[in-house]
């Protein structure tokens, strides 16, 4: 169950620096991200790089892609935000590699305006993307996240494909999530999972759901629905490769969880702290 929770995680904090209307990546000071694209070229929507590096300044993670396409087909964002909607992804890639904002970073905000998007469908694709520090890479053969709706709300679509996590033996080798993002220009928003599909190994992971991101984990709250087919064979598939308490974590989830057929569910809360599976509180809370 640690899996789908880092999974969702994961997508929110690719959302966070997106929501609200703040400082543009100009104004991102290279003590937090350092950030540069290479072989630029202006297309009729956009543009394209054969390049982009970028590091979390004081840290040891980068992210390096050889490939990046940048578009909006309707013709309403300009080329400028959409250089700056490729950063907010670029910085959320390595905060979320990190495991969360680093500490040079953490009075800094690299958003786009709201504003700026609406009306339009600015998209990011990535090829042969590597985030890595010493002794764990993650490499994805091909992503993107698109805005497919802006107004009322935001409405993106993100994909990857060809993933493949050194550290991590339950990394989903596809993932694909549509999701909506309310109250962009409020203090508060909500993030509505309305599909999320992944595949790891022989078993498929699917979730919908609801987060409303505070602050902290404590004043965040969470209501998702998931499902895992064929945990046994997943279970059996890692049992020599992965750690043992990675291991023993799902073991003790497929025991939580509730059986349909070839798929094991759980309904996983969080509220003022308290994580529950299944309605059970888990004895123990998140900061």
């Amino acid at each position: 169950m640690s899996l789908r929770l880092t999974l969702l995680a994961a997508t929110a904090a690719l959302l966070t620096p997106i929501m609200a209307s703040a400082n543009t990546p100009a104004g991102l000071p290279a003590s937090c991200m350092t950030y540069e694209l290479g072989g630029t070229q202006t297309t009729a929507h956009g543009l394209t790089a054969k390049t982009l590096h970028a590091a979390l300044t004081g840290t040891d993670i980068t992210l390096d892609i050889h490939g990046v396409t940048l578009s909006d087909s309707s013709g309403h964002v300009e080329t400028a935000t959409l250089e700056r909607f490729n950063a907010v992804a670029a910085y959320a890639a390595l905060s979320a590699f990190r495991g969360g904002i680093s500490p040079a970073c953490k009075d800094q905000s690299l958003t786009i305006n709201s504003s700026d998007i609406r009306g339009g469908t600015p998209q990011v694709t990535w090829t042969n993307v590597t985030l890595a520090r010493p002794g764990h890479d993650m490499t994805i053969r091909k992503a993107s996240i698109q805005a497919v709706q802006t107004t009322p709300d935001l409405r993106l679509k993100v994909e990857g494909s060809g993933i493949h996590d050194t550290k991590q033996p339950l990394m989903p080798t596809q993932l694909s999530a549509d999701l909506t993002v309310q109250g962009l220009d409020t203090a508060r928003q909500q993030i509505t999972i309305n599909a999320l599909h992944a595949v790891t190994g022989s078993s498929a992971i699917d979730g919908k759901g609801t987060i409303s991101p505070g602050a902290t984990a404590s004043t965040s709250t969470a209501d998702l629905h998931i499902g895992v087919t064929n945990v046994d064979t997943l279970i059996g598939e890692i049992r020599d490769t992965a750690p043992k308490k990675v291991v023993a974590a799902l073991t003790i989830a497929r025991l939580m969880g509730r059986q349909s057929g070839d798929a094991t569910l759980w309904d996983v809360g969080l509220s003022g702290g308290v994580v529950t599976v299944n309605r059970i509180p888990l004895p123990f809370s998140v900061p």
